[in-house]
């Protein structure tokens, strides 16, 4: 933690560092040289093998993606993992979303009780492990109630072998579904497809998508004059860019990278609950160090020029633990055994045994919604990123 508090220090402050060489032009080689270093060394504790450079024109972030980021900074309890009600996302920490790549294909499916959905996930990283998969469908807008088919059934299924016309039927497996009350009131409709996606990361030349059917509550194919409850295919004439991305089918992908532990009930309660406003800018005053404490230290994304692919935050409160750890060590400074030992040496032996010194010895998980290298909108919680405790080590 130590480490990624200077390195942000360094990356905030490189613009205005001059290295002293024999000519100006050297100096300008040796600062940007510095800057990628650290640059890299930045990106690869968050996971990232390069800094993202996406087309923010061309990227659309899902409501549905922004709510979930709220949800989870507004936590109470400080986790990396991500508690969510109802679905089973265990050990995640990453969310990804993924939209229906649109082909020829689409053009077979003319009426609107059944559909082919198509989703890319070879962009996961191989070293990720899915969770849990969920497919969002949205409710259309202005819903005229149909009495007779108050109560329809969605079907989703895996389509393991594509069928041929004229020859064979497609080979399919249903993976979920749902009953849709079209007085519920509910805004959407998920299910699970972590079947099919655990196929397809094995297997990704088998992809062939999702059907998903839409029925009455007997089982029977809805009849084509009746609209679904669920939005499946955009109607340009209906809704326009900024309408659909609200509405348009999404798979959410619930992912753990290994970087994080899964923390025990003891060390879940020990730690200070967080408020919504612990990430906001804050303006700080000019601090004077003496006693081992907390100090403050706002990295801003902005500074760095990171704010091109970092949706949220647009910065966060790190802080620094600073300050002197004198003898006796005072029981505020939350010291160790070791560390009152080596105090107590030092007052005795200063030329051999150096003082305690004061670092964190608390952390909390701060969350970031960003788009990767391959303009996929990603939420990501990160461990020890913020110091909510110091003390004498």
């Amino acid at each position: 933690m130590r480490c990624l508090l200077m390195v942000v220090t360094v990356l905030a402050t490189l613009n205005s560092i001059t290295i002293s060489t024999t000519s100006a032009e050297d100096s300008v080689q040796l600062d940007k040289k510095a800057l990628q270093q650290v640059e890299s060394n930045l990106l690869s504790l968050f996971g990232l093998n390069r800094r993202p450079r996406p087309n923010r024109k061309n990227v659309r972030i899902p409501k549905a993606m922004l709510d979930l980021y709220k949800l989870q900074t507004g936590q109470d309890v400080d986790t990396s993992m991500l508690p969510l009600p109802g679905r089973h996302t265990r050990s995640a920490n990453t969310v990804r979303t993924f939209t229906h790549q649109v082909t020829n294909i689409d053009k077979r499916f003319k009426y609107l009780n059944k559909f082919r959905l198509h989703f890319d996930v070879t962009s996961l990283p191989d070293t990720e492990r899915v969770q849990s998969a969920e497919l969002r469908l949205s409710r259309p807008m202005n819903y005229e109630e149909d009495k007779h088919e108050q109560i329809q059934r969605i079907i989703v299924k895996d389509i393991l072998q594509p069928g041929i016309k004229g020859i064979s039927k497609p080979v399919l497996r249903i993976v979920d579904s749902v009953l849709v009350d079209s007085t519920s009131g509910e805004n959407g409709v998920s299910l699970d497809v972590l079947p099919a996606v655990q196929r397809w990361t094995k297997s990704p030349e088998h992809n062939h998508g999702l059907l998903i059917e839409v029925t009455n509550r007997d089982g029977v194919l809805l009849d084509r004059n009746i609209r679904p409850l669920v939005v499946m295919k955009r109607d340009q004439e209906e809704y326009n860019d900024l309408e659909w991305t609200s509405l348009e089918p999404i798979l959410f992908l619930y992912s753990d990278d290994g970087r994080n532990k899964q923390k025990s009930l003891e060390d879940l309660l020990k730690r200070p609950r967080r408020t919504p406003n612990d990430n906001a800018p804050r303006k700080h005053k000019k601090n004077t160090y003496s006693i081992c404490k907390r100090h403050p230290l706002y990295v801003d994304f902005a500074d760095v020029g990171w704010n091109d692919w970092i949706v949220a935050p647009p910065g966060y409160d790190a802080f620094v633990c600073k300050g002197d750890c004198p003898f006796p060590l005072a029981e505020h400074l939350n010291s160790t055994n070791h560390a009152i030992v080596q105090t107590l040496m030092n007052s005795v032996q200063p030329e051999t045994v150096p003082k305690a010194c004061c670092v964190p010895t608390a952390l909390s998980a701060i969350s970031m919604l960003y788009l990767d290298e391959d303009n996929k909108v990603v939420l990501k919680t990160y461990q020890d990123m913020a110091v909510t405790g110091c003390g004498c080590r």
